[in-house]
């Protein structure tokens, strides 16, 4: 085989990989991996559970026996240990973010669009929560089950933290609370608009919860209001660079003298094409996000700088996440 041709094959291969992303999204959102894990079964009763056509059942099926998520015994069909994580009852599930993947992998279908025009394919987060509380639910819990999976660094990235601690735009607070349980006596609260609440009780309720809107100067709180530390976790990216700067100036305004702002991020070398997990990052960024893109060190550092705080050097672990500590002075 030629150089050529293993060239074209590979090609082949990578255009044709949405397969199997396809076949996982939908055994996640028919219920089908959710069937599946009450044991082996076959095809009509599975038809009749995830109450779909016999015909379509059975193509779905045989996909999946074919990437390794399904096995076939007979008659009869059940998760493979590979596919298990699947359904919602793992305790190791990827169903939540499974289903985060394939509501986003619509929108990387008209990625010429986006391209064109550079312009998100989905609406702005706040309008998600409000219009469709149900996705953006899901959404906030698929970025917990991710959190628990890959998020373990944080908190020795950080180095020891103390006193109270305002996760900004924190969701389900998945890693205010990696950060309180790696230091003991370490006071949490997630700041969020009240829709994301909901979540936080579910996954996290030993955190606090305070409205606010990053939007909003002092993201909403009242004067005089101060924190020992404030963590920006995977925010930055979502905004072009005017906003980000605004969030890090509002960050540094809650600030007590002396306290920290821990930025958790996303950062792409200066060419942005390295590290290659974030070079991958920014078209989805880019599809997303209105204006949203990954941030060099340098740029978060000038925001930084402009806000009044002194920035540490970027720390990185094996993750392609890294953390950038900043001092208020």
């Amino acid at each position: 085989m030629s150089d050529s041709t293993a060239a074209a094959m590979d090609l082949v291969g990578i255009m044709t990989a949405y397969q199997g992303s396809a076949l996982a999204g939908t055994a996640v959102e028919t219920g089908l991996a959710d069937a599946l894990a009450d044991g082996p079964q076959g095809l009509e009763e599975l038809s009749a559970r995830i109450k779909a056509d016999d015909r379509g059942t059975m193509a779905l099926l045989s996909g999946l026996v074919s990437i390794g998520l399904v096995a076939r015994d007979g008659d009869q069909f059940a998760l493979t240990d590979q596919g298990a994580p699947l359904a919602s009852s793992h305790p190791d599930s990827v169903a939540q973010i499974i289903l985060k993947e394939w509501f986003f992998y619509r929108l990387w279908a008209d990625m010429p669009t986006a391209v064109a025009t550079g312009q998100s394919q989905t609406q702005p987060w706040q309008q998600r929560l409000d219009e469709d509380p149900e996705q953006a639910h899901s959404f906030l819990r698929a970025l917990d089950d991710l959190c628990r999976l890959f998020g373990g660094e944080l908190p020795d990235l950080v180095g020891p933290l103390s006193g109270r601690l305002l996760d900004a735009g924190g969701g389900a607070g998945s890693h205010a609370a990696n950060l309180v349980k790696a230091n003991p006596g370490l006071e949490a609260t997630v700041l969020d608009l009240p829709g994301a609440e909901v979540v936080l009780e579910e996954r996290n309720p030993e955190l606090g919860f305070v409205e606010g809107d990053l939007d909003q100067p002092r993201f909403g709180r009242p004067d005089g209001e101060a924190w020992d530390c404030l963590l920006l976790a995977n925010i930055l990216h979502d905004h072009p660079a005017d906003r980000c700067a605004a969030y890090v100036q509002r960050a540094a305004d809650l600030l007590d003298e002396g306290g920290s702002l821990l930025i958790y991020e996303w950062v792409i070398d200066p060419g942005r094409t390295s590290p290659e997990a974030v070079a991958i990052f920014t078209p989805m960024m880019m599809i997303e996000n209105e204006g949203g893109w990954t941030w060099t060190e340098s740029e978060i550092g000038q925001w930084l700088v402009a806000a009044g705080l002194t920035p540490a050097p970027i720390k990185r672990g094996r993750g392609p996440i890294g953390v950038i500590r900043a001092t208020k002075s």
